[in-house]
């Protein structure tokens, strides 16, 4: 939902219950999904009435403002930073949210030495390591149907790292139902560990229609890797040919199409390099406008949303910021991926194929019946993965069960507390030679 009408919502709360969220910088709504999920943590806290302290190592910016504004305490610290332990000890925050797995390694030890009651939650907004796995694959040219279906060898420090961060912490929040079956079953992590927590949109804010709603779009922060991948492969093998399919039909005498002119791409995305700005090429059709000022009234002028991701993980806000629009997406099976109802529902088209996609984009361009059942799929979809208060307050029974049953939790995570006695503890006393080392220098 727009950031305006999630900050004015957002009351300051005068709970005892506290929560610390440590976060790699200030959240971005406006530039990220990762920062928007953030946000949707802050409002369930809110909504719940607790209190909020965030701390980044960031230096404060207009988005620590924007926290500040909304009744959140902020706080700055670096990592090896010791002073951070007498806030903690201080703070004694009931739960402290890390901001993915790196952030509970630089932070993680000190909140369980200073303030052993509070609740340590993972929030890995994606699986890094799936991810990271992924890309590998793609540079190592290893086929897209291994990729697409994650049939790759996950054994690798990534995945070590992060998997031994879910052990360590008391709760993980996982965004995506695949990712949490990945865990479960390939990993073998226990169920206990491992909450769910979506997106949270509230009701949708749809576009005028397809007559008036024109070109297609695609949205994304350019520091996402997959984001600059899919640019890429988009412009130099989807485009080319999308044009090629909407000049083939047009020639064609039995063309009923009611497009009469080649439509264009337009796309948005913060913090576009130089490399992406200068695909830039109106001769072509294929438009680099860079940072949308509000994504929501950005995507709702389109007709249809591409999402040509080779890798990634997590579930995927360009998509589901479109469904809130009422756009329909073209996309892979990792932008699909997490983001089906049980039923199979889901607003757009899953394409394995460069063929396909192209034919499906056209298609769902082109056809204002196909085009408005997949709109109302996507809408159907958002509704029943990604209802706000639903999620809310979900999130909210799950960590209140966390924390009502922490030394039962913590007694059965046998692997976790071995993860402490002996891996964690070498990345204590680096941190503390670190910390002695500045102290010298």
């Amino acid at each position: 939902m727009p950031l305006a009408s999630m900050i004015e919502e957002c009351p300051v709360s005068t709970s005892p219950t506290h929560v610390l969220i440590l976060g790699t910088v200030w959240p971005e709504p406006t530039s990220s999904a990762a920062g928007l999920h953030h946000w949707s943590l802050i409002r369930a806290f809110q909504k719940t009435q607790w209190e909020i302290t965030y701390v980044s190592p960031s230096s404060p910016n207009h988005f620590c403002r924007q926290l500040e504004n909304a009744g959140v305490n902020t706080k700055t610290f670096l990592p090896n930073d010791s002073t951070f332990d007498a806030f903690i000890r201080e703070l004694k925050p009931d739960y402290a949210v890390f901001d993915r797995f790196i952030l509970e390694e630089q932070f993680g030890w000190r909140v369980r030495e200073n303030s052993p009651h509070t609740v340590r939650i993972v929030d890995t907004e994606d699986l890094h390591f799936l991810r990271r796995t992924r890309q590998a694959a793609l540079k190592a040219n290893i086929d897209l149907e291994s990729i697409f279906d994650a049939k790759l060898d996950f054994n690798n420090e990534d995945s070590v790292r992060e998997v031994a961060s879910i052990y360590r912490s008391d709760c993980t929040l996982i965004i995506s139902d695949f990712e949490m079956h990945l865990l479960r079953e390939d990993f073998e992590i226990p169920k206990n560990l491992l909450r769910l927590f979506r997106f949270c949109y509230e009701k949708p804010q749809l576009g005028t229609g397809f007559e008036s709603q024109k070109n297609f779009v695609m949205i994304g922060n350019f520091r996402h890797p997959p984001n600059a991948d899919a640019t890429r492969w988009l412009y130099t093998e989807i485009w080319p040919k999308i044009r090629e399919e909407f000049q083939r039909r047009h020639s064609s005498p039995s063309s009923q199409s009611s497009t009469t002119t080649l439509p264009e791409l337009h796309l948005y995305g913060a913090y576009p390099s130089r490399e992406i700005m200068s695909l830039n090429n109106p001769k072509i059709g294929f438009h680099v406008k860079g940072p949308a000022e509000n994504q929501y009234e950005t995507l709702a002028r389109y007709r249809v949303n591409l999402a040509p991701l080779r890798f990634g993980a997590g579930i995927k806000g360009k998509i589901s910021d479109g469904w809130w629009c009422g756009l329909p997406v073209v996309t892979t099976p990792i932008g699909k991926e997490g983001m089906q109802t049980p039923d199979g529902n889901f607003g757009g088209f899953e394409c394995r194929t460069l063929e396909d996609f192209v034919t499906r984009a056209v298609d769902l361009y082109t056809d204002a019946t196909l085009w408005k059942t997949k709109r109302d799929e996507g809408i159907h979809t958002l509704k029943s993965l990604f209802d706000a208060q639903k999620n809310y307050d979900q999130l909210i029974v799950d960590l209140e069960d966390v924390q009502k049953n922490i030394k039962q939790f913590r007694r059965k995570n046998f692997i976790g507390e071995m993860l402490w006695h002996h891996l964690h503890k070498s990345t204590t006393y680096f941190s503390r030679w670190i910390e002695l080392k500045n102290r010298l220098n």
